[in-house]
């Protein structure tokens, strides 16, 4: 009773525009402390399967994760393996120029600079030349692009749109962001990764201003599947329906070049919802699969509770598990710091962890027992399990897995290692920052 008599009491000493802003002001706080620390989340503590899981080339498996993802299973199609920009930019502007029908671009990044000025000079001949050009970038992550030279590729007949820009329409969903890759050309060949059109990508990662990253190029069923992730985005920033032209039959020679590509593959596209956790299984049910290495490279880690106890269930089985991440060279200080809570109990139970030293890596890159690889644009941390559009790409495929763990052996040389006995002695002022990290881990 007394709480009310002072509550009454408070009232009447103040006028009433007083007491409005008052009550304005403690609903907004007590609104944004709830959004940020006490956002309900419904997802599982843990994570298993009803019956052992078979190897990650089995047919049992593969079907397992497709049903549990709800992407088809297929096969067909080449992998190429693009390092740094050095890689990635001549292959993107030799496919480019070699475009006959149409090329369409989703990317989060795109900043202005000289990687910009090369990928528009050559979309701008392709349009001139009858081409249909289209990208899509992200209206926060592409902030930074060239308004004057996207508008001169409309005024040749292209067509640029923003995924949902900052507005007062949007400011709800603004934290929700289209974080996906996809690069699509004649519907024929694709690229997915990491990297966007921006010049800390240039280069081959030779110092701290270029990032360390990987792009992927495919070809066939994969670039295909790949056009998914434009063109439902395309539609709901643009307004435009992208129609898929029927592939062509190919050619005896095609066909046989296809028999011999990627054995199976599953694109899984997600469009996080509350109860959506697909992405976060699209790389678990791999792990829990793993019989004899485990070997993850993500720019951003903030694993959720399912993950870590694969991780360490797989390690203490004696499956070699290994994390590569960034060191202090990185754009996400907060992200860094959280993540790091979840090292000793990792360390811990055997998994072996590496900080990236040169320059920030940006690779996102899970390679199991040499023979499934996942591939894209989705981080292992909160906001692409269950903010972020996100698409990536499985595959089963020896070749493709022998390339990947030999780079990421490549990188884990230029890291170091982080030893479970120094980092127990780490200092208190270090744990305090991890712990105020903590706090906002959902919204990493």
């Amino acid at each position: 009773m007394a709480s009310i008599y002072a509550l009454r009491a408070f009232v009447r000493r103040h006028k009433w525009w007083q007491n409005a802003v008052f009550l304005t002001g403690l609903v907004s706080l007590i609104t944004v402390f709830s959004v940020a620390f006490l956002g309900a989340d419904s997802a599982p503590r843990a994570v298993w399967t009803d019956q052992p899981l078979g190897r990650v080339d089995s047919p049992q498996f593969a079907e397992s994760l497709s049903h549990l993802v709800n992407a088809p299973l297929e096969r067909g199609g080449r992998v190429e393996v693009l390092d740094n920009g050095d890689g990635f930019l001549p292959a993107l502007l030799r496919d480019i120029r070699g475009a006959g029908a149409t090329i369409n671009i989703l990317v989060y990044v795109w900043e202005d600079g000289r990687m910009s000025d090369q990928v528009l000079d050559a979309l701008l001949e392709r349009q001139r030349g009858g081409v249909a050009v289209r990208v899509l970038v992200d209206g926060i992550g592409g902030d930074g692009a060239p308004d004057e030279r996207f508008r001169a590729l409309e005024q040749a007949g292209g067509r640029v749109a923003r995924y949902r820009e900052a507005s007062l329409g949007t400011w709800t969903r603004l934290h929700r962001r289209n974080h996906r890759r996809a690069i699509v050309i004649d519907s024929e060949v694709g690229f997915v990764g990491g990297m966007g059109i921006s010049d800390q990508w240039l280069g081959h990662a030779q110092d701290a201003e270029h990032w360390r990253d990987m792009m992927f190029r495919v070809t066939g069923p994969m670039a295909r599947r790949l056009q998914a992730a434009f063109v439902g985005s395309w539609v709901s920033s643009s307004g435009e329906i992208v129609v898929q032209p029927p592939a062509a039959a190919p050619a005896p020679e095609a066909a046989s070049a296809d028999d011999d590509g990627v054995e199976r593959f599953i694109h899984h596209l997600n469009s996080p919802a509350d109860d959506d956790r697909s992405m976060a299984y699209f790389y678990l049910m791999p792990i829990l699969a793993a019989r004899e290495s485990i070997y993850l490279t993500t720019p951003y880690f903030i694993p959720d509770e399912p993950l870590k106890q694969a991780l360490r269930e797989r390690a203490q089985a004696g499956v070699d598990v290994r994390l590569l991440v960034p060191g202090a060279r990185t754009d996400h200080l907060v992200t860094r710091f959280t993540g790091q809570n979840a090292y000793a109990t990792l360390l811990e139970a055997g998994v072996k962890i590496y900080e990236y030293g040169p320059t920030f890596i940006h690779s996102k890159v899970a390679v199991i027992d040499g023979r499934w690889s996942v591939i894209g644009s989705p981080n292992l941390n909160s906001r692409s399990r269950r903010l972020d559009e996100e698409n990536a790409l499985a595959v089963l495929d020896r070749a493709l897995g022998r390339q990947l763990e030999q780079r990421f052996f490549a990188d884990v040389v230029r890291s170091s290692a982080l030893d479970l006995d120094e980092w127990r002695r780490r200092g208190p002022l270090l744990r305090l920052i991890q712990f105020s990290a903590r706090l906002i881990e959902q919204q990493s």
